[in-house]
């Protein structure tokens, strides 16, 4: 029902498809965030609320569907879909290639219901990145034949450098030299926003022109708020709420952190900001590592740590020459194995079976 990342990427990547030439139907909620999103976009939408005691209803519901609409890929996105969908798939007459796509590296749960959902009903399981891949192999012991690592992509035309200028200092009434470092994630808990808030008043002694930014929305504001008001911050951190002009709020940062401590893939504000030349820190969890690799492409920073946190940005702050290099060899990291296209291109090569 939420809007973040995985969400996100579902559209995105519907949309990157109809644009090849392909036929796209999105089945979701008829109250969440990607149906309102699709249906404004034009796609063809399938109103379902996907709930496990309706079982004998929804099966056959979408078996028909598939088998009327002569649907040739079916792919799901979270645990209810994929155990109410994927059977009615595999019982289609037109046979369709099924695949589950698994966005986070939440520990899956050992057991044959699961051995079942990942290594027998789908064809092949898609992962957001190599760790979740690895997880899912090494931990559960699925079959590796079988799941494929498909990024997340980014736009390198909307996250461009050169072409967005941002204006968010304007925005908020800040001289353009003010340091401004930020988030940009939906409000959830295991994103690192309190970690981030705790790390404010270490850089405000060294630092007191530093101001700070969470763009984003979730059902954590109100602890945010708490810990907001707790560390005295309501004077240097704004919290902006969801915002549509991310490449703006990206352009106007000098960093961008994401403290994750748990259940991330690879996420898309992270590679977005990378592709705007922006400098990250992020958290030491195997996604993230997979594009901040510490030193190189950003940096790293120990899990639930504020004051490394802290440290971390500002020697990012004092040292314009590393932060620019870092930002520059990650920008080039995106265009080579992260855009857009290049996702859209393995997702097609699995779907042909071209893989």
């Amino acid at each position: 029902m939420g809007w973040g990342g995985q969400e996100i990427r579902i559209l995105r990547e519907s949309a990157g498809m109809r644009q090849r030439g392909h036929n796209v139907i999105i089945a979701a909620h008829p109250e969440s965030g990607l149906f309102a999103r699709a249906v404004k976009d034009g796609l063809e939408t399938v109103p379902v609320k996907f709930r496990r005691r309706d079982l004998f209803r929804i099966i056959p519901f979408f078996k028909k569907l598939i088998e009327e609409k002569k649907i040739d890929i079916v792919n799901t996105h979270s645990s209810k879909d994929s155990w109410l969908v994927l059977p009615a798939a595999r019982l289609a007459r037109n046979r369709p290639l099924v695949i589950r796509t698994r966005h986070l590296s939440t520990p899956v749960h050992r057991g044959i219901a699961n051995m079942f959902l990942y290594n027998y009903l789908p064809h092949f399981v898609i992962t957001t990145g190599k760790a979740i891949r690895e997880q899912l192999i090494n931990i559960n012991g699925f079959n590796a034949d079988r799941i494929v690592s498909i990024p997340t992509g980014v736009d390198t035309d909307a996250f461009d450098p050169q072409k967005v200028r941002g204006d968010l200092r304007k925005e908020l009434s800040l001289a353009q030299e003010t340091p401004l470092i930020g988030m940009v994630s939906v409000l959830r808990s295991w994103k690192g926003h309190i970690h981030f808030i705790n790390s404010i008043p270490y850089i405000i002694r060294k630092r007191p022109d530093a101001r700070f930014i969470i763009a984003g929305e979730g059902p954590h504001r109100r602890s945010i708020e708490k810990t907001i008001d707790e560390v005295d911050a309501r004077g240097c951190l704004y919290l902006l709420g969801h915002r549509d002009d991310i490449s703006n709020v990206m352009s106007s940062l000098d960093i961008l952190v994401h403290p994750s401590y748990a259940n991330e893939g690879v996420p898309q504000s992270v590679l977005q900001a990378m592709a705007m030349r922006i400098p990250v820190i992020a958290s030491d969890l195997a996604p993230l590592k997979e594009v901040v690799r510490d030193g190189i492409t950003g940096l790293i920073t120990p899990v639930n740590d504020p004051e490394k946190l802290a440290a971390g940005i500002l020697k990012l702050l004092e040292n314009k020459e590393l932060a620019s290099g870092m930002a520059e060899t990650a920008k080039k990291l995106i265009e080579k194995e992260y855009s857009f296209n290049t996702m859209l291109d393995s997702t097609e090569a699995l779907y042909s079976g071209k893989r």
